[in-house]
């Protein structure tokens, strides 16, 4: 039986040195415990861009575990039933203990975490100028909180795994920790990262301070800490100069793989590089690493408007999705597409049950209408995009601090109702001087509102704003929403189970060979 935290450590350490996911060696002699393998930041760094590349695998953000938060939200649900059953277990709240979704992103997941706690070990033994050495330290331990930040919410109590082992044997009687203890160390973690990364990173896929605070915002809103969640959300937003953050002017933009790495907008995001400028795949694509499948998961089939391809029709809104959203409201134009390209003929969506696997609802728009250069002409079927894929993004921030004032207060203030009017502002369109069909939806947030209301407004906010980022779900447990979001009255009737479905199983293997790793219940 495979041993995944074993093979996690081994890949991890064999990444350092062969630079890629793709054809590595398992050489388990001497590469359990960084001791010597760490003499420069150089190496410290080469550790962590391992853990960034295999956050960006198909079996984690690339395709498992992005599509898994889509699907387990309200917002989407499949559409052509004839896909794979672990993905239908997922949409459906049927997950099974040995559910393929999860056993693909939670041992990669652990992968990442093993390259990142040897360069945070391993940096130990480095002597070097501090602040160099712990801005790389601080990339490092940013990533492992995004990744039990995931974790924690997904599965409730993992192991906590903080080091490297000596002893592989070691790594299946680690207990289970608490989810309070894994909130305190992704807390400490993200306040290292916020005291050590740069103001401004030189890419958006990296964080820099205000990357850290932003998460530090999310995880106190999560937990329900709201003063401190808005005390991150404020420092965020008081040092948006300093940290190069802003609205972007024109929401699209967002999503056009050749504007985002420009946009002020995004705190953090997974960058994925497409096909090279003759067409062939890039240097970490080929296989499944750091190769992205969202855009033809989320596009529709027998669509030719583009040389790439069509898409899969497996992650689909409802149609009570579209329906329930303003028409005036420009942000659903950028969300949804309605119209594709058949037989060289227009075709609005009502008619696409008529093309095989498709279904006659319009499908989501942010990741398939604009790929970039994608390895889908070569024949890839749109993987290997140059989508960057956003984590955090400075509306988000502001939306947490609306929020947390709300729930301070007892109440919003005009501080907390400002900052909504700004998102809707944008929508309107207001805030894009090239634009010229402003207009007067989004209304700005009525005065007088309970906090009950408001907070309700801020949520709906965050569902239309974000639609389709991947935080759907969260928002959903956070708020314990279950029994709304999938009754017979909600935007997703499922069988829900507010006693089971707020968790997904844990990896069923890893709970076989761990008698301290107890699964979920249910499962």
């Amino acid at each position: 039986m495979k041993k995944s935290y074993i093979i996690s450590s081994i890949i991890a350490v064999s990444m350092i040195f062969n630079f890629s996911c793709q054809n590595l060696e398992e050489n388990p002699v001497g590469l359990l415990s960084p001791e010597g393998l760490f003499n420069t930041p150089e190496d410290v760094a080469l550790s962590v861009n391992g853990g960034y590349s295999l956050i960006g695998h198909e079996n984690y953000w690339g395709r498992k575990l992005s599509l898994s938060l889509l699907l387990r939200g309200d917002m989407v649900t499949i559409g052509d039933e004839t896909t794979a059953g672990r993905r239908i277990e997922v949409d459906e709240m049927n997950m099974s203990a040995n559910n393929g979704m999860v056993s693909a992103f939670w041992p990669k997941g652990y992968e990442a975490i093993a390259a990142l706690n040897m360069a945070i070990e391993g940096s130990e033994g480095v002597e070097a100028d501090e602040s160099e050495l712990n801005a790389v330290v601080a990339e490092a331990r940013f990533l492992r909180a995004f990744i039990y930040y995931n974790f924690v919410r997904l599965f409730g109590e993992v192991p906590f795994v903080t080091a490297s082992f000596a002893n592989p044997e070691d790594a299946y009687s680690i207990p289970a920790s608490s989810e309070d203890e894994i909130y305190a160390g992704i807390l400490e973690d993200l306040e290292f990262a916020k005291l050590w990364l740069p103001d401004m990173p030189a890419f958006r896929s990296r964080p820099g301070k205000g990357t850290a605070a932003g998460f530090l915002a999310s995880v106190h809103l999560t937990r329900g800490s709201f003063q401190s969640a808005y005390d991150e959300a404020k420092y965020v937003i008081d040092n948006s100069g300093a940290f190069g953050y802003a609205l972007e002017g024109e929401f699209n933009d967002l999503f056009d793989p050749a504007m985002s790495e420009a946009s002020n907008e995004i705190l953090f995001e997974i960058d994925f590089i497409g096909a090279d400028a003759s067409g062939n795949p890039s240097e970490l694509g080929g296989g499944n690493a750091s190769t992205d499948f969202i855009a033809p998961v989320t596009g529709p089939r027998g669509d030719e408007r583009f040389s790439a391809g069509a898409g899969w029709s497996v992650a689909v809104p409802s149609l009570a999705v579209f329906n329930g959203w303003n028409e005036n409201d420009y942000r659903r134009s950028v969300s949804f597409d309605t119209v594709l390209i058949n037989g060289g003929l227009e075709v609005p969506y009502t008619g696409w049950d008529a093309i095989p696997r498709n279904v006659a609802r319009p499908h989501i728009a942010k990741y398939y209408r604009a790929i970039g250069q994608s390895g889908l002409e070569t024949g890839s079927s749109l993987r290997d995009s140059d989508i960057d894929y956003i984590i955090l993004r400075y509306a988000e921030v502001l939306l947490i601090a609306a929020e947390a004032l709300n729930e301070i207060n007892g109440g919003p203030t005009a501080e907390a109702e400002g900052y909504i009017n700004d998102i809707r502002s944008r929508a309107r369109r207001e805030l894009d001087a090239d634009a010229s069909n402003d207009r007067a939806i989004p209304a700005n947030v009525a005065g007088g509102l309970n906090q009950a209301a408001f907070r309700t407004e801020v949520l709906e906010e965050r569902r239309l704003e974000l639609a389709f980022e991947f935080g759907r779900w969260f928002d959903i447990k956070r708020r314990n929403l279950g029994d709304a979001a999938f009754g017979a009255t909600g935007l997703d009737p499922q069988n829900f189970s507010a006693s089971k479905d707020y968790y997904f199983p844990k990896y069923q293997q890893d709970v076989d060979l761990n008698d301290n790793l107890n699964q979920n219940t249910g499962y």
